[in-house]
């Protein structure tokens, strides 16, 4: 049982949403994680930040980690917390589902609340205004989200890798669904939920001859694909093991499907092709985190 000497461990993944057709519905964790440490001791909160967004994220109650512990604590007085940021800001890779989605598992263990997985969803969404890259965190691996809400997981397959290109530019959620029509022709709307279902058999079953077929989306990547800065570049890339590219979410991130030995070669051709593009990004190769969301309790140091 926790005592009032330790602290409390939150690592938090960052995620790619939407894979493709899968808008809204489908996401995937990173081998890429923001950690916040909680302490408790006398006089009132106090929230630092590190890394990425510190000196522009608040550091108070209203800083969104504190917004979505405030959910289940009626006070956050007496606590201490550090938020240790990797994943970048506004790149559509996350960010504020990372801190959303531990603030409410952290009010869960403070609070002793006892908030099932679906719960703590449900309100990560409330706090989102969707859930796929909340459920991708929490849970790990590959998502979809299904009514209730609730996520259905698909191991990632071996031998899939992710070459992720992050520009130096943002894109906020708002304006990316700015972007987008009122509304969408009907086989538009069948293809993406023909690709998906076709995506998540493919990615089940290990068949990642399959892939490049499913990724390709008529819904919302041809309007959110110019706010990309080398989208076409990168898609234009003549390489065996890239299966496709696809916008992380709103973007401007996108990332790009490979065979994992083809790897290195391929985030190499990205580099290069984003440098004849004149696009500054930042070029890494990652894997799917096989788990999400962990939460642990140790000696305060």
């Amino acid at each position: 049982m926790a005592t009032e000497a330790d602290a409390l461990t939150i690592t938090a993944p960052a995620t790619s949403a939407n894979l493709g057709p899968g808008f809204d519905v489908l996401g995937l964790a990173l081998d890429l994680a923001n950690e916040v440490v909680i302490r408790r001791r006398p006089g009132p909160l106090e929230v630092h930040v590190e890394g990425e967004g510190a000196g522009e994220v608040p550091e108070d109650a209203s800083n969104l980690l504190c917004r979505a512990m405030l959910m289940g604590l009626p006070s956050l007085d007496g606590l201490d917390i550090t938020c240790r940021n990797r994943i970048p800001f506004g790149r559509g890779l996350g960010s504020s589902a990372a801190a959303a989605c531990a603030g409410l598992v952290a009010a869960n263990a403070l609070g002793d609340l006892r908030w099932s997985p679906s719960d703590i969803l449900a309100r990560a969404i409330e706090i989102e205004g969707h859930g796929d890259n909340a459920a991708a965190c929490l849970d790990g691996g590959i998502t979809a989200l299904v009514p209730g809400p609730r996520a259905l997981r698909v191991e990632p397959p071996d031998g899939l890798a992710l070459v992720v290109v992050v520009p130096g530019s943002r894109v906020s959620t708002d304006e990316a669904r700015t972007a987008m029509p009122a509304q969408v022709d009907l086989a538009d709307a069948a293809h993406s939920i023909s690709a998906t279902a076709g995506l998540l058999l493919a990615l089940e079953r290990g068949h990642l001859d399959e892939i490049p077929e499913f990724l390709v989306d008529r819904l919302h990547e041809p309007h959110r694909g110019p706010l990309c800065p080398g989208l076409d570049a990168l898609r234009g890339i003549d390489h065996r093991g890239l299966l496709g590219v696809t916008v992380s979410g709103s973007g401007p991130s996108t990332v790009a499907w490979v065979m994992a030995d083809a790897a290195s070669e391929v985030a190499d051709l990205a580099r290069s092709a984003l440098a004849d593009a004149e696009v500054t990004a930042d070029v890494r190769v990652e894997r799917v985190a096989p788990t999400g969301l962990r939460a642990r309790w140790q000696p305060a140091g």
